[in-house]
C-alpha cells in the first residue's frame, strides 16, 4: 500500500475524535474548591517564561509552572503573570513557590465567541495566577532553555535598537522570525488578519524551509560527512523551535523536516505525506483537544491543500493544446511566463481555500476574498523579508542600516496592498458558522468532484470535457452547501454582555441591534457582539437603536463604529431617543459625531412613532418626544415589537418618569399589549423598576434578563424575580445561561439557552 501511515493517521484521528465526542469535560479543567480572585500558593518548575508589554510598555513578565502542589488532571502547566514593576523573574528549570490570585479562564457564553477554556487547554494550561509574586526559589535553572530565552530577549532588543525600524516593523519582525506576537498592536495584527495573510506571522514551513534548508544547502557544499550536514541542520532547528516556543505549525514542521533530511541519509524516499501524518499523530495523542485547535486544522488543512488538492485541480482546469502551430520560442515568451505564474499562484490559492474553507467557518466566520491575489504579491517577498529581518536580529545600530530600510519597505509595501485589499467593496466575505453535518457533506462533494474517475466505474460514457465540467460544477456545489444559510423567520439573541445589553433581531433578511455594551467585559463589542453578528453571517445592521446613552448599552456599539471603519461590520442607521438638548449627555453627541463621520444617518424616535424591520413593527412607547430627564435610564427607549401573534417588549433601562410614562400607554391601550410573549426585564432586573402594576398590565409569558455574573449590584433582585415567578412567567438570565436565543417559526416558538448546548 502507498503512504500506509495516512490512512493509519485517518483511523487514530477518527478514534480520537469519538473519544473526545464522548469524554470532552474531562479535558476542561475547574479550579477545585477554590473560588476566582482567591489568593493561593504554588510549588513547582517553571517550565518557560516570556515578556508581555504592559499598559505602560514596560515588560510584563509571564511564567508558566509545572505545579508540584496540586493536581491538574491532563493539564501541565499553571499561567503565572507576575506583578508589574521591579520584580523578581525566575530562571528557566528553577524550583519556586509562587502565590497570587487563582482565575480560571472563561466559558464562552456566545455563539462565535473565543473559547479561552478549550484555547487553552490545548496549550495544557490549566488556570492563571493573576499578579503574582516568587516567595521562594532554589537558584537552579535548565542551562540550555534559559540561555535560548535569553538569546531570544536579545534578538529582540537588537530589532527594537534598529534605527530604521518603527515599533511596527519590529513587532512583526519578533512575531515572523521568533514566534513572539506580544508587541503587535491589534489594529495591525486585524490588518493582517483580514487581509488574509495572518500565516506569514507563523513560525511554520515557510521559516523551515528558508531557514533550515538554506543551512542544509549550504552545509552540503562545505563537503562535510553527510551525518553532520544533517543533524546540525536539525539541531539548530530544534533549538529554533525551542526558543520560539513550538506551536501546532512550528511543530509539524520542525518534524517534517527533520523526516525529510533523515529520509537519505537512511537511504529512503521522503514523501511529504507521509510526513504530515506522522506529525499529526504524534502531535494528537500528545494533546487530543488539538483536533479543536483552529491553528493546528488550519495549518495541516493548508498542507493538504498545496500536496493534495492542487495537483487535482490543475488536472482539472489544464488546458488542452490547441492545433494552432508552436514555434521554439514561444515558451520563452516574457507574457506566456506571466500568464503560467498568475495561473499557477490563482490555483495554488484556490486550493488552500478548498482545503481551509471550513476552518474558516468553524473559527472565523469570514473570509478574506482577494487574499487569493494578495498573497500572490505579498509571498514571494517573504524570503527576502526574512533574510533581512534575520540580518537585524544580529546586527545594532549602524551595521542593521540597510536590511533595516530593505525590511521597512517591504512591511510599508505590504501595508499599502492590505490597506487596499481591505478598502476594496466585497473582500470580507460574511460566510458565518458551519456546523460538523454540512463540513462533511462539503469534504464528500468536493472530494468527489476532485478525485473521481470515470474509468472506475463501468458503462459511463461521458467526454473528457464533459467529466471535468460535471466535477467542477460539483466543487461550486460543495462550496454553495458549506456556505448557504437560510435565513431565520424571525430571531432575537439577547447575548451575554456581562453587565450590559445586547439584542440582536433577525427578521428574514434584514438585522437590527438594540443597544451594545457593558461596564464589566473588556471590548465587549471586539469580543462578543462582533463574533456573534460575524457567527450569523451579518455583514451589516439596518439598524442600531440606542435606548439610552449609558455606557453598559454603547461601549461595543463604538466598537462596531470602530471596526466599519477599519472596513468591517457596516451599520445602515442609528436611531436615537428624541429627548430634549438638555437631557442629551456627552456620549450621546459622541454617538453623533461619530455617526456623522462614518456617513451613517441618523434619525430620532419618540413615543407613537413606528420602525418596520422586515415584517416586525416596533412601535415607540417612551421617550416623548422632547422629554427632560435628570438621569438618562427614565428617557430609555421602549419599544412593543409585533409580528403576528408573536409579541416582545424591549424596555432598556426605562424607570421612574419613563416607567409611569409607559404605564400609562399600556393603560389607555389594553388591547395593544394583551398578551406580550417575551419580556427584556428593564435596567438588568433592578427591583426599582418592573414593578407588580406593569408585569400584571402585560402579563409576559417569558421574561429574559441581561446582567454580569457576580455583578456588584446584585442584579437581578430577589423582589423582582418574585415578581416575575408570581405572575407565571418563565424567566431567563444571561449571567446563568449565556446568551438566550428564540426562534419564532411558522407560530412556534423555541427558546435556547447557549452554556445548555456547550
Amino acid at each position: 500500500m502507498k503512504r500506509p501511515l495516512c490512512p493509519v493517521a485517518l483511523v487514530i484521528t477518527a478514534i480520537v475524535f469519538i473519544y473526545l465526542r464522548i469524554s470532552f469535560t474531562n479535558y476542561l479543567y475547574e479550579l477545585p474548591d477554590r473560588q476566582d480572585g482567591e489568593t493561593g500558593l504554588v510549588t513547582g518548575v517553571v517550565a518557560r517564561k516570556e515578556a508581555r508589554p504592559d499598559q505602560s510598555g514596560e515588560s510584563l513578565y509571564v511564567i508558566y509552572v509545572v505545579p508540584q502542589n496540586i493536581s491538574i488532571g491532563k493539564m501541565k502547566y499553571v499561567m503565572c503573570s507576575l506583578k508589574e514593576g521591579d520584580v523578581y523573574v525566575p530562571s528557566v528549570g528553577e524550583h519556586v513557590k509562587i502565590r497570587g490570585k487563582f482565575t480560571s479562564f472563561k466559558k464562552v457564553r456566545n455563539p462565535g465567541g473565543f473559547d479561552s477554556r478549550l484555547y487553552y487547554a490545548t496549550l495544557k494550561i490549566a488556570f492563571k495566577l493573576y499578579n503574582a509574586e516568587i516567595t521562594e526559589t532554589d537558584g537552579r535553572e535548565d542551562v540550555l532553555r534559559e540561555r535560548l530565552y535569553d538569546l531570544k530577549m536579545l534578538l529582540e532588543k537588537n530589532l527594537d535598537r534598529n534605527p530604521v525600524l518603527s515599533d511596527d516593523d519590529s513587532a512583526v519582525l519578533k512575531a515572523m522570525i521568533l514566534g513572539d506576537k506580544a508587541f503587535m498592536d491589534d489594529d495591525i495584527k486585524d490588518m493582517y488578519k483580514n487581509s488574509g495573510i495572518m500565516h506569514i506571522l507563523a513560525v511554520s514551513g515557510l521559516h523551515i524551509s528558508i531557514i533550515g534548508m538554506g543551512l542544509y544547502k549550504a552545509l552540503r557544499k562545505c563537503k562535510i560527512k553527510p551525518v553532520f550536514y544533517t543533524v546540525i541542520p536539525i539541531a539548530v532547528m530544534y533549538l529554533y523551535g525551542e526558543m520560539c516556543g513550538v506551536g501546532s505549525s512550528s511543530f509539524r514542521a520542525i518534524c517534517m523536516f527533520t523526516i525529510r533530511l533523515l529520509a537519505p541519509f537512511l537511504g529512503r524516499t521522503y514523501d511529504i505525506l507521509s510526513g504530515l501524518a506522522i506529525a499529526e499523530i504524534l502531535l494528537v495523542l500528545d494533546c487530543p483537544l488539538y483536533l479543536y485547535n483552529s491553528g493546528f486544522l488550519f495549518s495541516f488543512c493548508a498542507v493538504i491543500g498545496v500536496t493534495v488538492v492542487r495537483p487535482a485541480l490543475e488536472k482539472l482546469f489544464e488546458k488542452r493544446e490547441s492545433g494552432k502551430l508552436k514555434f521554439s520560442g514561444d515558451d520563452d515568451n516574457v507574457f506566456h511566463k506571466m500568464n503560467q505564474a498568475i495561473c499557477s499562484g490563482l490555483i495554488l490559492g484556490f486550493s488552500i481555500m478548498i482545503s481551509t474553507l471550513p476552518i474558516y467557518m468553524l473559527y472565523y466566520f469570514t473570509y478574506p476574498l482577494f487574499s487569493l491575489i494578495s498573497n500572490m504579491i505579498i509571498i514571494p517577498l517573504v524570503s527576502v523579508l526574512m533574510v533581512m529581518g534575520i540580518f537585524c536580529l544580529f546586527t545594532a545600530g549602524v551595521p542593521g542600516t540597510v536590511p533595516g530600510i530593505i525590511a521597512h519597505l517591504i512591511l510599508l509595501f505590504y501595508k499599502g496592498v492590505c490597506g487596499v485589499q481591505i478598502d476594496f467593496p466585497g473582500n470580507t466575505l460574511y460566510i458565518g458558522h458551519a456546523g460538523e453535518i454540512k463540513i462533511a457533506c462539503y469534504c464528500m462533494i468536493a472530494g468527489l468532484a476532485l478525485f473521481f474517475q470515470k474509468g472506475r466505474i463501468r458503462n459511463i460514457h461521458i467526454s473528457s470535457n464533459m467529466e471535468k465540467n460535471i466535477r467542477r460544477a460539483l466543487i461550486a456545489i460543495a462550496v454553495a452547501v458549506l456556505i448557504y444559510s437560510p435565513k431565520p423567520e424571525l430571531m432575537i439573541s439577547t447575548l451575554y454582555v456581562g453587565q450590559g445589553d445586547g439584542i440582536v433581531i433577525e427578521d428574514g433578511r434584514e438585522r437590527i441591534l438594540i443597544d451594545g455594551g457593558s461596564t464589566s467585559e473588556k471590548k465587549v463589542g471586539r469580543y462578543s457582539i462582533i463574533p456573534y453578528l460575524k457567527y450569523r453571517a451579518i455583514g451589516s445592521l439596518d439598524a442600531a437603536i440606542v435606548t439610552h446613552e449609558d455606557n453598559d448599552h454603547i461601549s461595543g456599539l463604538f466598537e462596531i463604529m470602530d471596526d466599519m471603519e477599519k472596513g468591517g461590520i457596516r451599520i445602515k442607521r442609528l436611531i436615537l431617543p428624541d429627548v430634549s438638548e438638555k437631557s442629551r449627555g456627552d456620549n450621546y453627541r459622541e454617538l453623533e459625531k461619530r455617526a456623522a463621520g462614518l456617513g451613517i444617518p441618523v434619525s430620532y424616535i419618540s413615543t407613537g412613532e413606528e420602525i418596520t424591520v422586515g415584517k416586525s413593527k416596533f412601535l415607540c412607547i417612551n421617550p416623548d418626544k422632547g422629554m427632560t430627564t435628570d438621569g438618562a435610564n427614565a428617557y430609555s427607549t421602549v419599544l412593543l415589537m409585533s409580528r403576528g401573534e408573536f409579541k416582545a417588549l424591549f424596555t432598556g433601562d426605562v424607570e421612574e418618569e419613563g416607567q409611569e410614562n409607559i404605564k400609562e400607554t399600556i393603560r389607555n391601550n389594553p388591547q395593544i399589549f394583551k398578551n406580550v410573549t417575551l419580556l427584556k426585564v428593564a435596567h438588568h432586573g433592578s427591583k426599582y423598576t418592573t414593578d407588580a402594576e406593569f408585569l400584571e398590565l402585560i402579563n409576559p409569558k417569558i421574561a429574559v434578563i441581561s446582567c454580569g455574573e457576580n455583578n456588584t449590584y446584585g442584579h437581578p433582585h430577589k423582589e423582582t424575580l418574585e415578581r416575575l415567578e408570581n405572575i407565571g412567567a418563565e424567566v431567563y438570565r444571561t449571567d446563568e445561561s449565556g446568551a438566550v436565543i428564540i426562534n419564532v417559526r411558522d407560530g412556534v416558538l423555541e427558546t435556547k439557552k447557549f452554556l445548555n448546548e456547550k
